[in-house]
């Protein structure tokens, strides 16, 4: 666990995101859901531990590009997001 700590700790700070910022976004996760505020810890400790999170990509009938614009990711490219970042679970 140790080892991946350290890998997403240091991704991250090779983007500029500091500690603080990471669990406030955790903080902005918990509170986006509705959750208790102590959820944030749990959401952190899940990001933290998971090596590459899951993505559930629902678009229904949304015609908004989304997917057309996930692809054309250059900062990380859509190889880089889809076989070391995220694990898409459902596309």
């Amino acid at each position: 666990m140790k080892s991946q700590t350290a890998n997403l700790l240091e991704r991250l700070a090779q983007h500029g995101v500091s500690r603080r910022q990471f669990l406030k976004f955790c903080g902005l996760m918990s509170a986006t859901l509705a959750l208790p505020a102590h959820y944030a810890g749990r959401i952190a400790h899940a990001l933290v531990t998971n090596s590459r999170p899951p993505l559930v990509w629902l678009e229904f009938q949304d015609c908004t590009g989304d997917t057309e614009s996930f692809l054309r990711a250059s900062q990380p490219g859509v190889d880089d997001l889809v076989l070391d970042l995220l694990s898409v679970i459902y596309d």
